[in-house]
C-alpha cells in the first residue's frame, strides 16, 4: 500500500499554468477614453451694479456679492445670448437703459431663467425705475392682483415680468405651453424692444402713469445688464 501511494505521489505532479495570462477586456473598455476637459469657467463682466443694495435687502440676494453674468452690447441682444449667458444663475436682476441712460428700469426675479417655456407664481418678484433726478433712488413697483403669473421665461424670448407689466425681447412668434412649433429656433427676441403696461400683474408708478416708461409703452433700449450671485450660481 505504501508503495502504491508513493508511486501515485511521483506520477501527480502538481497543476501549473504554461505561462500567466494577463485579463484583456473584449471590448476595450478604457482604452480609448479620452481625458475629459472639465468646461471653461464662466467669465462675469466687471461691471458693477448700477443699483443701491437696498434694492435686494429684502430678497435672496442681500448680502451677497452680485456679478454681471450679461451684457447686451458685448454678449448679443438675442434671447439666445441671454439665455446661453442667464439660464441657471438663480435669482437675478434685469436693467435696461435706453440711449444715452435717458431711462433706466428693470425687474428682479427670484427664480432666475432655466428656458422653461413656462410661468412662475410668486410675490417676490417686483418691477422699479429711476425717476429722472439723477441722484434719486430708484422706485420698487409690487406685484398686484396676487402671485399668478409673475414671471415668464421663454427660451425664444428676453426677460418678462407678467404678462404685460415688463417684457424685453418677447418671442417674435407664439409660445403655446411647452410646444415651440418644428422650429424653436425661428421667432427669437431682440432684446433692443422694451414694451410696458402696468396696473394688471404690477403696480402703477406713484404718478399714476401705467407704463415704466413714463409716457411711452415701448422703446427701444441699448443696453442691458443682468446681475446674480455667483454663490448661489455655483449650486446649479
Amino acid at each position: 500500500m505504501a508503495e502504491f501511494m508513493a508511486s501515485s505521489r511521483a506520477m501527480v505532479a502538481p497543476m501549473r499554468p504554461a505561462s500567466f495570462v494577463t485579463p484583456r477586456s473584449l471590448f476595450n473598455w478604457g482604452r480609448s477614453a479620452k481625458e475629459v476637459t472639465p468646461p471653461p469657467k464662466f467669465q462675469y463682466h466687471d461691471v458693477a451694479p448700477p443699483f443701491p443694495m437696498s434694492l435686494v435687502a429684502n430678497t435672496h440676494l442681500r448680502g451677497r456679492e452680485l456679478r454681471c453674468c450679461y451684457k447686451a452690447t458685448v454678449d448679443g441682444f438675442s434671447a439666445t445670448d441671454f439665455h446661453r449667458r442667464c439660464d441657471f444663475k438663480g435669482p437675478c436682476v434685469v436693467v435696461g437703459s435706453t440711449a444715452g441712460g435717458g431711462l433706466r428700469f428693470g425687474g428682479f426675479s427670484p427664480e432666475g431663467y432655466r428656458s422653461t417655456d413656462d410661468y412662475y407664481d410668486t410675490l417676490d418678484a417686483f418691477l422699479f425705475y429711476w425717476p429722472e433726478a439723477a441722484a434719486a433712488a430708484p422706485v420698487m413697483l409690487p406685484k398686484v392682483g396676487g402671485s399668478g403669473a409673475a414671471l415668464f421665461d421663454y427660451a425664444r424670448g428676453g426677460p418678462q415680468f407678467g404678462a404685460d407689466g415688463l417684457l424685453i425681447g418677447p418671442p417674435l412668434t407664439a409660445v403655446m405651453g411647452v410646444f415651440t412649433g418644428p422650429d424653436s429656433s425661428a421667432g427669437v427676441g431682440d432684446l433692443r424692444s422694451a414694451r410696458s403696461r402696468l396696473g394688471l400683474s404690477y403696480a402703477r408708478r406713484p404718478d399714476s402713469k401705467e407704463s415704466l416708461f413714463g409716457d411711452e409703452t415701448r422703446v427701444e433700449l441699448d443696453e442691458v445688464l443682468v446681475f446674480c450671485s455667483p454663490q448661489i450660481a455655483s449650486l446649479y
